[in-house]
């Protein structure tokens, strides 16, 4: 939503949230990659690396959804939006970011739990990481898309308002 991230500081949250989410992709696909050198170029098992691997995947994952639903890049059946008039077009977006965001709400919900619940437990290969900051980064992700989501919801009533 290019209209709503003219702020310096939204400007500033949205290039570190890409940054971030391409060093993740970057580290995942080198865990990758080095799991497979070592166990079958080199016959040793290293199993921090499917573990890291792992990590990397889901946390890419969570931004890459913040990302495609800021872009609107998300996947969409929109036949019947495409024939409606532009003011109807807005209230159904209206309603349909309103049915995600009260999803994204359930689950920011489960995944803040989650957090406080793993918080001093660790991951198996990776001792030094504790499990509740895997669902800590998802609830950041998750906080993200619901502010693009809000963003949306204020396009399009701005919409709905002048009338396109």
């Amino acid at each position: 939503m290019k209209n709503a991230s003219q702020s310096p500081i939204l400007k500033i949250i949205e290039n570190l949230l890409e940054w971030i989410t391409m060093i993740g992709f970057s580290g995942m696909l080198l865990a990758t990659i080095g799991q497979v050198l070592f166990r079958y170029v080199l016959k040793i098992s290293v199993p921090w690396t499917e573990e890291l691997a792992r990590i990397l995947f889901i946390m890419t994952m969570f931004l890459g959804i913040a990302i495609a639903i800021r872009e609107d890049e998300h996947i969409v059946v929109d036949f019947l939006f495409k024939k409606m008039n532009q003011r109807l077009q807005a209230f159904g977006q209206i309603l349909y970011n309103l049915a995600i965001f009260i999803l994204l709400c359930f689950l920011a919900r489960g995944t803040l739990t989650m957090t406080k619940m793993n918080w001093e437990s660790y991951m198996i290969a990776l001792e030094w990481v504790r499990t509740g900051y895997l669902y800590f980064i998802e609830f950041i992700a998750i906080l993200l898309m619901m502010m693009y989501v809000i963003f949306k919801v204020i396009g399009n009533i701005k919409v709905l308002r002048t009338g396109g």
